[in-house]
């Protein structure tokens, strides 16, 4: 009866760390394809960037601390023709709140892939959505 009850207790004991164990790959794991996903994401940006498109949306931060969102509404051999949205917003994951069709104003701006590629770089446009 004895190693009956040995056996029984060494069973419940291996099953723990084997949790443990099963607990800390996932996380790895997790952490892992968060990383290439990031990754793959910013490669991709990198290529919007270098090649902007009309309707490309840029979120950016804003020199107070909040954010914002431009879009690309017309691209030229040496033109990009931008849209600031009228509105901004004090958390970088709230930004499709205000990515809205209504909130874009009708003045457009000018600017060069050069500039873009700058503002990219610095991080001021942190993200770029291509639908």
């Amino acid at each position: 009866m004895d190693s009956k009850f040995q056996i029984e207790k060494e069973k419940k004991g291996l099953s723990k760390p084997l949790i443990v164990l099963y607990i800390i790959l996932s996380i790895a794991g997790l952490m892992a394809f968060g990383a290439l996903y990031y990754n793959y994401r910013k490669d991709k940006e990198k290529t919007y960037i270098a090649n902007p498109q009309k309707g490309d949306v840029y979120s950016v931060e804003l020199d107070n601390g909040h954010f914002s969102t431009i879009r690309v509404g017309q691209v030229n051999k040496d033109s990009i023709y931008i849209t600031n949205n009228d509105y901004e917003i004090d958390m970088s994951d709230k930004i499709d709140e205000i990515d809205i069709d209504r909130n874009y104003t009708l003045d457009r701006a000018v600017t060069t892939q050069k500039d873009l590629e700058k503002l990219f770089n610095k991080g001021i446009i942190y993200s770029i959505d291509r639908k």
